[in-house]
């Protein structure tokens, strides 16, 4: 069994340097400005409101994905997935947002959901990031929207990336990115839903508002 743990890992690990050959493995200055100003910003806005937790007090390997529709009338959704000790799960959060008067007030709805998940769903999600050189990913597109969901994903783990040589990133988009919401895709899978059903679920949440 301990053979078999081993083996598992040190392909792991072949796979990681593989896939970050593929990657510019530069992660610039730019870059890293971005991901330090980002986490600012939305400390100052609704998630500070909304009491999620700090990405800096995660125990476990964690990625984590919040979805803020940006009008007022709205369901903010956040799936936690994390890896405590080789016992995989997702959690799911959602919170209601209304404007009341001039004030936006957010409650939290029902109680967390949590699903468990294999050590092979873990695995890959996990291989899939690398793949698709999330780490290194700007954290926000050039392109300007006025309005838009905001899909927001982020990474936390115990080591450093082999390619980024940092152990959190996070990234935000609005729209015009396939590879990144592909992920978003993959991970709201494991949780039973997916991008297209959510797409659907804040069409209807944003003609009705």
């Amino acid at each position: 069994m301990k053979l078999k743990a081993l083996f598992t890992l040190l392909t792991l690990s072949l796979l990681t340097s593989c896939y970050s050959k593929k990657c510019n493995c530069e992660l610039d200055k730019e870059t890293i400005e971005e991901n330090i100003e980002f986490l600012k910003e939305i400390g100052k806005s609704e998630w500070n409101e909304l009491r999620a937790e700090n990405y800096k007090t995660f125990k476990t390997d964690t990625y984590r994905l919040t979805i803020f529709p940006s009008w007022t009338n709205a369901e903010i959704s956040e799936y936690k997935l994390e890896n405590g000790w080789g016992d995989p799960k997702i959690s799911i959060s959602r919170y209601e947002r209304r404007l009341d008067g001039e004030k936006i007030h957010l409650k939290k709805i029902d109680q967390t959901e949590e699903i468990s998940l294999s050590e092979n769903d873990w695995n890959q999600f996990d291989n899939l990031i690398t793949e698709q050189c999330f780490w290194t990913m700007p954290v926000r597109s050039k392109d300007t929207y006025l309005d838009g969901t905001g899909w927001i994903l982020e990474v936390k783990k115990g080591r450093v990336n082999n390619c980024s040589n940092r152990n959190y990133h996070i990234v935000s988009r609005v729209a015009k990115s396939p590879k990144y919401f592909e992920l978003c895709d993959k991970l709201l899978m494991l949780a039973g839903s997916s991008k297209k059903e959510q797409d659907s679920l804040l069409y209807k949440s944003w003609t009705s508002d």
